[in-house]
């Protein structure tokens, strides 16, 4: 799925849920083709993201799926013209893994985001002093030019967080109460990033959580993962699934309602926001300053 992903995230999202309007109509390709005048192959790349769509031939399909509500019309045009828009982060693809692209992509392109991530401080929340450490993977000496422009990316995904157009990420994330303790970058680094997390659940689009020690075995096992959810007149999500050495996408019904349902199950067992402030600031003020 990364290979699709790259051209821009909107565009697949645009093209998936324009041919469940014409399945959920009982139309076939050839029947989308022949109101736009074209190839039925024309509609096959339109659908899976390879092309993009013209706002005229778009209004032509919305006519002929029965979309007619403004409202809704409207949102369909304006993810047309998003998908078309450029993304901040191409002009260093060539500096960047696919893997690392694929899921800036996502973060540019999404409304809301819900993970569980164990035993690190997710990138949307690092500082620079611990995004450094974690990049570094306990390696010495500075940054590679690589190494350079994945700090540089991470630092300005956290944009996301605070954006006005479009409407700020909204981010739900349940962080295991390892990755509060592990000392990625020493004490002083670990305090000033805990401190940092406490200051980002403040805002009214970030919600923190944490799972404690004492929550014992829970639904979905100790595994990170993410649930990007796309805006309005999308229908989809995407799960991120990361390992140690690749990152694995899955978007069927049955997979991400069962990431869903294991996201609701951390949250339940999770402390409250409030609580988990309370552990975050707790385990902050008991390491060096320096």
């Amino acid at each position: 799925m990364s290979g699709e992903l790259r051209p821009t995230v909107r565009r697949r999202v645009l093209g998936t849920n324009l041919r469940r309007l014409r399945e959920e109509k009982g139309l076939h390709l050839e029947d989308a083709a022949r109101e736009l005048s074209c190839h039925a192959a024309k509609v096959s790349r339109i659908e899976s993201g390879r092309s993009g769509i013209r706002q005229l031939d778009l209004r032509v399909l919305l006519d002929l799926y029965g979309v007619q509500e403004p409202a809704t019309r409207e949102g369909w045009l304006a993810l047309a013209r998003e998908s078309r828009r450029r993304r901040w982060w191409r002009v260093l693809e060539d500096k960047l893994p696919q893997e690392f692209q694929d899921l800036v992509g996502l973060e540019d392109e999404v409304a809301e985001c819900r993970g569980f991530q164990p035993g690190i401080i997710p990138g949307l929340f690092q500082t620079e002093a611990y995004a450094t450490a974690v990049i570094k993977e306990g390696s010495p000496g500075p940054l590679d030019e690589e190494q350079q422009t994945k700090l540089q990316v991470r630092l300005e995904r956290q944009r996301a967080l605070t954006r006005t157009e479009p409407a700020p990420l909204n981010v739900w994330m349940i962080l295991g109460e390892a990755a509060l303790r592990q000392q990625i970058g020493g004490p002083a680094v670990l305090r000033e990033q805990l401190l940092h997390v406490v200051k980002t659940a403040q805002l009214p689009n970030v919600t923190v959580q944490v799972l404690p020690f004492t929550a014992g075995a829970c639904h979905g096992g100790p595994y990170p993962f993410l649930i990007y959810a796309f805006p309005p007149p999308a229908s989809l999500e995407v799960v991120l699934l990361e390992n140690f050495a690749s990152h694995a996408y899955l978007e069927t019904k049955e997979d991400t309602e069962r990431l869903g349902h294991a996201f609701d199950h951390l949250r339940a067992s999770a402390l409250s926001p409030l609580d988990s402030e309370k552990l975050i600031t707790e385990i902050a003020n008991q390491l060096p300053r320096t």
